[in-house]
């Protein structure tokens, strides 16, 4: 008899376990199942080579190539890659909020739709492509209506998407004041409110080929080349440019060629940059390149070590202040 209980004891707890995976699996299910109906983007975001960006009549094309993001349209200019795969990456995480409808007749203006803020598209390399209208309109609790693929359903969205539409080239655009790479340097001479400055990289070492007793601090220095590199614009001038007083000129010597740079102050106090090489005129982002308008070769010497620092410690020094301390309190 205990073995006919202990029998049916066993089956029993087969057959919880059996249902109990059953309905693990069938959550497992309607989980993924809701994941995938709440997706907004259905294309594969890492094949996104083309996004469009259209509002008012105008229209903003980046296209990827093997050498990465480039603006099309409404200008030919290098992209800002982190700028670009920031959009479509953060775009791919997005869910739908609520499908607000889903029926044949909708009545488009009610949302906003009829006529929408702007459309947005991503294209990718195996030809799937996701498009997305944007209401200006929003519900009671901040979330912007949409239309995906000509779909007949009203979507709500994070407003974030209307951010999206709103962008202009500038916000693509490469808008670094030196598009070369920083380890392609090889030399530097600045003219600026200080005198001159000449260092060069021999050996590895950046030394001042005039002054070789002068030792650099070889972590300023790729601290002054990394603010260089990192310099930006907060806008690309086009037609006539205001009347500057000069600050600085900087030329490089890069391994494939020369590249320049001369900085002045506007009278409103904004700083313009006429870069040689692709030839722009930039308005600066502020403080981009202020420390090389007083920078002289003492900011780059190596600091010695102190006093301090060179005194030859007694090990017992510690040990007999202890002892004389003890005595103190006797």
């Amino acid at each position: 008899m205990k073995l006919k209980g202990r029998s049916i004891l066993v089956i029993a707890l087969l057959l919880f376990g059996g249902y109990a995976v059953y309905d693990y699996f069938q959550d497992k299910k309607k989980e993924a199942k809701f994941l995938e109906e709440s997706r907004l983007m259905t294309v594969n975001f890492d094949q996104v080579d083309t996004v469009e960006i259209e509002k008012a009549g105008q229209k903003l094309i980046l296209k990827r190539s093997v050498d990465g993001w480039n603006v099309q349209e409404p200008l030919k200019d290098l992209a800002d890659n982190t700028a670009v795969e920031d959009l479509i990456k953060n775009s791919a995480t997005e869910k739908i909020i609520e499908i607000v409808k889903d029926e044949n007749s909708v009545n488009w203006s009610m949302y906003g739709l009829d006529k929408p803020l702007g459309k947005i598209t991503f294209s990718t390399t195996a030809g799937a492509k996701d498009s997305f209208e944007i209401s200006e309109k929003r519900n009671f609790e901040e979330n912007a209506y949409a239309r995906r693929n000509n779909e007949s359903r009203v979507l709500l969205v994070n407003s974030v998407w209307q951010n999206r539409i709103r962008k202009t080239v500038i916000d693509f655009r490469d808008r670094r004041v030196l598009r070369h790479n920083m380890a392609s340097i090889d030399s530097l001479h600045l003219k600026n409110q200080a005198g001159l400055l000449d260092l060069s990289l021999q050996e590895g070492k950046w030394i001042v080929p005039a002054k070789k007793a002068v030792v650099l601090d070889q972590n300023k220095v790729r601290e002054l080349l990394q603010g260089i590199a990192d310099a930006k614009a907060a806008e690309f001038i086009e037609g006539a440019a205001p009347v500057l007083k000069p600050l600085f000129s900087l030329s490089l010597k890069l391994a494939e060629k020369d590249w320049k740079v001369d900085v002045g102050q506007s009278k409103d106090l904004k700083i313009y940059a006429k870069v040689s090489e692709p030839q722009f005129f930039l308005k600066l982002e502020p403080g981009a390149m202020d420390k090389l308008i007083k920078l002289t070769i003492e900011d780059l010497k190596e600091t010695p070590p102190s006093k301090e620092n060179n005194r030859v410690r007694d090990p017992l020094a510690d040990q007999r202040a202890q002892l004389a301390e003890k005595k103190d309190k006797k």
